[in-house]
């Protein structure tokens, strides 16, 4: 009994060693898109929680490969951390929503969507201001785009369908939720898709996004956070709760 005791120890010990490199990735690719106050050795401390967690909890009968359950264990780990968090402190959710409204706004009276130039106007403030709503904005949307689609359904999320090319399972092709997301993610234009892919399936940052599409940071941020008020409008009139 006490060897048996001892094997399974040796292997639960190389699973971790062998798994470890896993949790910088994730944490390293997640610490890009979120803000300053948000450090590096939280992440990775609540990934190594996550990691003894699915050695613990690894079914081989029930999961694809442990690599794959491990991943989804320490990402949601990390996401449990910064779900604790107040990723958008009170004065700048106040600012997004005035954003929100001089968007509209100007939108309406120009017939286009504005430019970072013509908000700061509008709203009496500096470019760089304007630029850091939207980042901050961008950055409080990514727990609630990380949220499981389907209670569950741990695999699947809005960011997953943003960059994944496989098809899902028919469990997930039947749900009236699903295919309403992959609908009003498919009705985005092509540059919006795009700036979503490179950040969140292929970690890019807004600066490198910019110089990919040879425009400034700003523009990038203008654009990501256009896409996301598009997914969120589109849901929220076909009657689905949508976090702001």
């Amino acid at each position: 009994m006490e060897a048996m005791v001892t094997e399974r120890e040796k292997v639960r010990e190389k699973l971790i060693e062998e798994h470890l490199p896993l949790v910088s990735r994730i944490a390293l690719k997640l610490k890009q898109r979120l803000p300053n106050s948000v450090e590096l050795e939280d992440l990775l401390g609540y990934g190594y929680i996550g990691l003894m967690d699915a050695v613990s909890k690894y079914d081989p009968e029930k999961s694809e490969s442990f690599s794959r359950f491990a991943e989804i264990k320490i990402r949601g780990a990390m996401l449990d951390y910064l779900r604790s968090l107040d990723m958008l402190p009170r004065h700048k959710r106040k600012m997004a929503k005035e954003l929100d409204s001089a968007w509209d706004e100007l939108s309406a009276e120009l017939g286009r969507e504005p430019t970072v130039e013509e908000l700061s106007e509008k709203l009496n403030m500096e470019d760089d201001e304007i630029v850091d709503i939207l980042r901050y904005s961008a950055n409080s949307q990514l727990v609630s785009l990380t949220d499981p689609i389907i209670e569950g359904a741990d695999d699947y999320t809005l960011l997953s369908v943003l960059g994944d090319d496989k098809d899902p399972p028919k469990f997930l092709e039947e749900n009236e939720f699903f295919n309403e997301l992959v609908e009003a993610i498919e009705a985005l234009p092509e540059r919006e898709k795009l700036v979503l892919s490179l950040y969140y399936d292929e970690g890019f940052t807004f600066k490198e996004i910019g110089r990919i599409l040879d425009v400034s940071e700003a523009r990038v941020c203008q654009i990501h956070w256009r896409a996301i008020r598009r997914l969120r409008e589109y849901l929220k009139k076909r009657g689905y709760e949508v976090a702001s």
